[in-house]
Protein backbone atom coordinates (compact mmCIF):
# COMPACT_ATOMS: atom_id res chain seq x y z
CA UNK A 1 0.00 0.00 0.00
CA UNK A 2 1.26 3.54 -0.74
CA UNK A 3 -0.22 5.94 1.40
CA UNK A 4 0.17 9.77 1.71
CA UNK A 5 -0.78 12.01 4.56
CA UNK A 6 -0.99 15.37 4.24
CA UNK A 7 -1.10 18.76 6.89
CA UNK A 8 -2.20 21.52 4.30
CA UNK A 9 -0.91 25.12 5.14
CA UNK A 10 -2.87 28.28 5.46
CA UNK A 11 -2.45 30.03 1.61
CA UNK A 12 -0.52 32.71 3.34
CA UNK A 13 2.40 29.66 3.70
CA UNK A 14 2.78 29.40 0.08
CA UNK A 15 3.84 33.61 -0.08
CA UNK A 16 7.88 34.32 0.21
CA UNK A 17 6.92 36.62 2.47
CA UNK A 18 5.58 34.76 5.09
CA UNK A 19 7.00 31.79 6.87
CA UNK A 20 5.22 29.75 10.30
CA UNK A 21 7.60 29.79 12.43
CA UNK A 22 5.39 28.17 14.78
CA UNK A 23 5.71 25.06 12.66
CA UNK A 24 9.20 25.23 11.88
CA UNK A 25 9.83 25.55 15.63
CA UNK A 26 6.76 23.15 16.75
CA UNK A 27 6.18 20.52 13.82
CA UNK A 28 2.88 19.35 14.53
CA UNK A 29 2.83 15.23 15.42
CA UNK A 30 -0.36 14.06 14.13
CA UNK A 31 0.33 12.95 11.33
CA UNK A 32 3.51 10.96 12.33
CA UNK A 33 1.46 9.22 15.35
CA UNK A 34 -0.81 7.96 12.55
CA UNK A 35 1.95 6.65 10.51
CA UNK A 36 3.18 4.16 13.29
CA UNK A 37 0.13 2.43 12.73
CA UNK A 38 1.10 1.09 9.51
CA UNK A 39 3.30 -1.89 8.76
CA UNK A 40 6.71 -1.67 7.56
CA UNK A 41 6.26 -2.85 4.28
CA UNK A 42 3.61 0.07 3.27
CA UNK A 43 4.78 3.32 1.85
CA UNK A 44 4.11 6.49 3.86
CA UNK A 45 4.66 9.89 2.96
CA UNK A 46 4.03 12.83 5.17
CA UNK A 47 3.75 15.93 3.59
CA UNK A 48 3.51 19.07 5.82
CA UNK A 49 2.83 22.41 3.44
CA UNK A 50 4.19 24.25 6.28
CA UNK A 51 7.19 23.27 5.61
CA UNK A 52 7.46 21.64 2.50
CA UNK A 53 5.42 21.60 -0.93
CA UNK A 54 3.04 19.37 -1.96
CA UNK A 55 3.07 17.39 -5.06
CA UNK A 56 -0.17 16.79 -6.59
CA UNK A 57 1.18 14.51 -9.66
CA UNK A 58 0.69 10.93 -7.87
CA UNK A 59 -1.78 8.70 -7.30
CA UNK A 60 -1.36 6.56 -4.12
CA UNK A 61 -4.16 4.13 -2.87
CA UNK A 62 -4.98 6.37 0.14
CA UNK A 63 -4.70 9.70 1.01
CA UNK A 64 -5.12 11.20 4.73
CA UNK A 65 -5.87 14.50 5.33
CA UNK A 66 -5.89 16.65 8.62
CA UNK A 67 -8.35 19.57 8.94
CA UNK A 68 -8.42 22.45 10.59
CA UNK A 69 -10.51 25.57 10.37
CA UNK A 70 -7.69 27.64 9.14
CA UNK A 71 -6.61 24.83 6.15
CA UNK A 72 -9.93 23.09 5.86
CA UNK A 73 -11.10 25.12 2.38
CA UNK A 74 -7.34 24.10 0.70
CA UNK A 75 -7.73 21.05 2.46
CA UNK A 76 -11.13 20.16 0.33
CA UNK A 77 -9.86 21.09 -2.85
CA UNK A 78 -7.10 18.92 -2.23
CA UNK A 79 -9.19 15.88 -1.22
CA UNK A 80 -11.52 16.61 -4.37
CA UNK A 81 -8.53 16.35 -6.65
CA UNK A 82 -7.72 12.76 -5.37
CA UNK A 83 -10.90 11.64 -5.50
CA UNK A 84 -11.80 12.35 -8.79
CA UNK A 85 -8.26 10.68 -9.22
CA UNK A 86 -10.17 7.78 -7.69
CA UNK A 87 -7.87 7.91 -4.97
CA UNK A 88 -9.52 6.56 -1.26
CA UNK A 89 -9.70 9.88 0.96
CA UNK A 90 -9.94 9.89 4.56
CA UNK A 91 -10.49 13.52 6.65
CA UNK A 92 -9.89 13.79 10.16
CA UNK A 93 -9.01 16.61 12.25
CA UNK A 94 -10.57 19.12 14.34
CA UNK A 95 -12.77 20.53 11.83
CA UNK A 96 -13.94 17.17 10.94
CA UNK A 97 -14.71 16.68 14.32
CA UNK A 98 -16.39 19.79 14.52
CA UNK A 99 -18.62 19.69 10.88
CA UNK A 100 -18.82 16.15 9.94
CA UNK A 101 -21.61 16.75 7.38
CA UNK A 102 -19.29 19.30 5.66
CA UNK A 103 -16.46 17.06 5.80
CA UNK A 104 -18.31 14.07 4.72
CA UNK A 105 -19.10 15.72 1.22
CA UNK A 106 -14.97 16.00 0.32
CA UNK A 107 -14.01 12.67 1.75
CA UNK A 108 -14.75 8.45 1.59
CA UNK A 109 -14.06 8.05 5.42
CA UNK A 110 -14.46 10.82 8.06
CA UNK A 111 -12.38 10.01 11.35
CA UNK A 112 -14.22 11.77 14.15
CA UNK A 113 -12.34 12.49 17.43
CA UNK A 114 -8.74 11.78 18.28
CA UNK A 115 -6.97 10.08 15.45
CA UNK A 116 -5.16 7.87 17.81
CA UNK A 117 -8.13 6.30 18.63
CA UNK A 118 -10.30 6.06 15.87
CA UNK A 119 -7.44 5.78 12.70
CA UNK A 120 -6.16 2.45 13.64
CA UNK A 121 -9.63 0.45 13.40
CA UNK A 122 -10.38 2.65 9.94
CA UNK A 123 -6.48 1.54 8.56
CA UNK A 124 -7.40 -2.32 9.77
CA UNK A 125 -10.81 -2.08 7.72
CA UNK A 126 -8.96 0.08 4.91
CA UNK A 127 -6.66 -3.00 4.45
CA UNK A 128 -9.36 -5.46 4.35
CA UNK A 129 -10.93 -3.32 1.67
CA UNK A 130 -13.98 -2.80 3.63
CA UNK A 131 -13.66 0.75 5.38
CA UNK A 132 -17.04 2.35 6.74
CA UNK A 133 -17.36 6.10 6.09
CA UNK A 134 -17.45 6.98 9.35
CA UNK A 135 -15.34 6.10 12.64
CA UNK A 136 -16.15 7.67 15.59
CA UNK A 137 -14.43 7.82 18.92
CA UNK A 138 -17.17 7.48 21.73
CA UNK A 139 -15.30 6.61 24.99
CA UNK A 140 -13.96 9.27 26.78
CA UNK A 141 -11.39 8.22 29.19
CA UNK A 142 -8.53 8.42 27.41
CA UNK A 143 -5.00 7.40 27.89
CA UNK A 144 -1.51 7.73 26.57
CA UNK A 145 -0.43 4.10 27.97
CA UNK A 146 -1.47 2.16 23.94
CA UNK A 147 0.21 4.69 21.69
CA UNK A 148 3.28 3.50 19.47
CA UNK A 149 5.99 5.72 19.12
CA UNK A 150 5.80 8.55 17.11
CA UNK A 151 7.63 7.72 12.97
CA UNK A 152 10.48 10.18 12.29
CA UNK A 153 11.41 8.82 9.52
Amino acid sequence: MKAKLILPSLTEADSRYFRPIKYSLFPPIGLATLAAHFHEDEDVEIVDQHVESLSLDDCPDLVCIQVYITNAFRAYMIADHYRKLGVYVALGGLHVTSLPEEASKHADTILLGPGEETFPAFLNDFRKREPKPIYCFTDYVQTLDHLKPVRRD
